[in-house]
């Protein structure tokens, strides 16, 4: 099977390097225009992915927490267009039977997934990252090293968690929030909003990533 990897920066390369621990065997072909100038025969522009000589190819997108509303974007094209968006668990991790995983996910190592989990398409659970029961992690969203969710947490879609993040029960966040490293959340935050710290405060302005 060769594999269509889109956006080859840092998470791209981490994804290769999932995908070859396991299947060693593995061909790869890169969308990134950022890298077309060294001229690799595996290497194409970036937006060319829906080539028709692309067809047959599994994809993974590997954008970032910078560029999640682009990442949404394109799984929707690849589902529309046909295209097959498989997700990635890592083995070392567990998942309860009833969890639901969406295309497109990518689930890095150590991480813990209760009973009636469900993740929408798109979603990136970085190392250790634990979601107790009952928990709905939207399309997109990024949840960073060692973010625990206990149960009954809704987090919105494209939503980034930092490092550390702490959410307490039955709690929501919404649709593209953004929560700084080491957040202890006991109240619900809003769309778009930003926040850090224990106790949590709300910023008057986007928290800045990256």
């Amino acid at each position: 099977m060769t594999i269509g990897i889109i956006g080859f920066g840092m998470l791209g390369r981490q994804i290769v390097g999932l995908l070859s621990e396991l299947h060693a065997t593995q061909d790869f072909l890169f969308f990134d225009d950022l890298v077309n100038a060294q001229g690799s025969e595996n290497i194409f522009p970036f937006d060319s992915y829906l080539d028709a000589r692309f067809a047959n190819l599994e994809f993974y997108v590997g954008l970032g927490y910078l560029r999640l509303q682009r990442k949404a974007e394109i799984l929707l094209e690849l589902r529309e267009a046909g295209r097959r968006a498989p997700s990635f668990v890592h083995p070392s991790c567990h998942v309860h039977p009833t969890c639901r995983i969406g295309e497109g996910c990518i689930v890095f190592p150590m991480c813990n997934l209760d009973q009636e989990v469900e993740l929408g398409n798109g979603v990136l659970l970085n190392n250790s990252v634990v979601i107790s029961h009952n928990c709905t992690v939207g399309d997109a969203a990024y949840l960073s090293p060692g973010v625990v969710l206990a149960g009954h947490v809704t987090i919105g879609a494209e939503t980034f968690l930092g490092a550390g993040t702490l959410v307490s029960q039955r709690r929501h966040i919404g649709r593209g929030a953004r929560l700084g490293i080491g957040s202890v959340v006991t109240r619900d935050i809003p769309n778009e909003a930003s926040a850090i710290g224990n106790p949590l405060r709300i910023l008057e302005r986007k928290l800045e990533l990256g």
